[in-house]
């Protein structure tokens, strides 16, 4: 999946100082990242022990293996130490749209695009013209032919709904068509 149009608005010094990226309260958390084949292929060939990927039920993605850390579970890219991730340059797309999530609605007929509110920068930000802009970006990005047939094709990349996720547009009906009726993922 090409993510080159994809740019973080979170400033990295945020990110550095937040705790609620990466980490997971259960060890089989269905929030932990999906990675694409392409992804998990260069991340790969880069080092990565291909044990840490869990094939999913679209077949075509996998989802990251999470691993214990204190009392909670985190991304096995991720450094608590510094809250840096040690594949930052090359992370999913999954990672790359946070904090913006793909996911069903509430009555599972249609794919939405959303803010998830537990982010503490999307929060205090969402309504600044900056990230409204970005909000945008976003969705022109996602509703992409090329994107939008990768997440077709890649659907475990859509969750189920979470409340805490602010939904801000609706997807083209086409990807709603595009993916099963039950979504293992989340």
């Amino acid at each position: 999946m090409s993510t080159s149009k994809l740019y973080q608005i979170i400033p990295s010094e945020v990110c550095f100082s937040c705790d609620v990226c990466c980490r997971f309260l259960e060890a089989d958390s269905p929030l932990a990242p999906i990675f694409t084949e392409t992804e998990k292929q260069h991340i790969i060939s880069q080092g990565a022990d291909p044990i840490l990927f869990q094939p999913q039920a679209d077949g075509k993605s996998s989802q990251i293996k999470l691993k214990l850390h204190k009392d909670f579970y985190i991304c096995p890219f991720f450094e608590p130490e510094t809250s840096r991730c040690s594949i930052y340059a090359n992370r999913p797309f999954d990672c790359q749209l946070y904090p913006f999530a793909l996911m069903f609605n509430e009555d599972r007929n249609s794919v939405v695009l959303g803010v998830d509110m537990l982010c503490p920068f999307g929060e205090a930000h969402l309504e600044t013209e900056a990230f409204q802009q970005h909000l945008q970006h976003v969705i022109s990005y996602v509703e992409s032919e090329t994107v939008m047939e990768q997440i077709a094709a890649n659907w475990s990349l859509i969750g189920e709904y979470q409340d805490t996720v602010k939904v801000f547009h609706t997807l083209n009906q086409k990807l709603t068509h595009a993916t099963p009726t039950i979504n293992p993922r989340r």
